[in-house]
């Protein structure tokens, strides 16, 4: 009988310093045959609101297309083909259409296999290169990838970590917040592992992609580790200059994160300036959690010595 492949696929930019550690992680716990790193800037962004005018492309690409650390990602994965013979490894260059919309580049970015033929019963893992899982999960996915029929698909609740390890948004702690009644419902998910069965499904579960509405994925105690705010130096510069935000938005987020890297009293710090006081999502909550092993040697990791 023929094994169905397990393909991991990601539209990336200008994200080296996390391709690094994600790669052992997705094989040490997905357990891929192919993982394809798609990359190239999306015209407008990732949330198509993006001011991608000639300093944006100057200051954060090389050639107006390739982010500014793709000799670096060409790099990292050719090292991790020779030290990861058995997986085939990818690195693809996307060029999207012009005013096309985050969306739209997302589809193209998880849809362009190159020489890889995705049949039905194939594993498809539509994932960005922020995301990674706990170290002993392999078997809890193995479970969830048995219980697929061609289209069906999967999702985990994620947990967005901010500047460290013990800061996450607050709201995403609402399925812990009462473990009696857990309820993988309360906070966010997100999909993780699609079993292919046409495109025509495929493209309408990533056509979700920003509002992350999930509804026909079966739902799962899956525990997704996601680092959008694992940033230092250029690449936190580039975070900031991909969200258009009101004024002073930033500027607060950002006096958050430097009293988040040197809070050591465990209390929660306001990342939105709001005067809606009991709404967890302008809150960064303290927590103590055993993450992913390769995230250790991030830069923004705090010793625990």
């Amino acid at each position: 009988m023929k094994k169905n492949k397990r393909v991991v696929i990601i539209p990336t930019f200008c994200e080296a310093h996390l391709i690094k550690l994600q790669i052992p992680n997705l094989i040490n716990t997905i357990k891929p045959d192919v993982i394809i790193y798609n990359e190239g800037m999306f015209p407008a962004g990732p949330e198509s609101n993006t001011q991608v005018d000639d300093e944006f492309i100057k200051k954060f690409t090389l050639d107006g297309v390739r982010g500014f650390d793709f000799e670096e990602t060409q790099r990292i994965i050719n090292m991790a083909k020779l030290e990861y013979p058995d997986v085939e490894i990818i690195l693809q260059k996307m060029d999207y259409p012009e005013k096309q919309h985050s969306i739209n580049c997302f589809i193209q970015a998880c849809t362009s296999f190159g020489d890889i033929e995705i049949e039905e019963g194939d594993i498809l893992f539509p994932l960005e290169p922020d995301v990674f899982h706990h170290h002993d999960s392999a078997d809890e996915i193995d479970e969830y990838i048995e219980q697929l029929e061609p289209n069906q698909g999967f999702r985990s609740i994620w947990v967005d970590f901010i500047e460290t390890q013990y800061y996450c948004e607050k709201w995403n702690l609402l399925p812990f917040s009462d473990m009696d009644n857990f309820d993988p419902e309360a906070g966010r998910s997100r999909r993780v592992g699609i079993k292919f069965g046409d495109m025509k499904w495929y493209k309408n579960v990533l056509s979700n992609f920003m509002s992350q509405n999930y509804t026909m994925l079966n739902p799962t105690d899956l525990f997704t580790f996601h680092y959008p705010w694992f940033k230092f130096g250029k690449y936190k510069a580039l975070r900031y200059a991909q969200l258009n935000r009101k004024a002073g938005y930033l500027e607060f987020w950002d006096g958050a994160l430097d009293v988040i890297r040197k809070n050591e009293t465990g209390q929660d710090v306001m990342i939105r300036n709001s005067t809606d006081l009991d709404n967890p999502k302008i809150y960064a909550g303290y927590v103590e959690i055993d993450h992913p092993e390769e995230m250790k040697q991030h830069e923004n990791w705090l010793s625990e010595e």
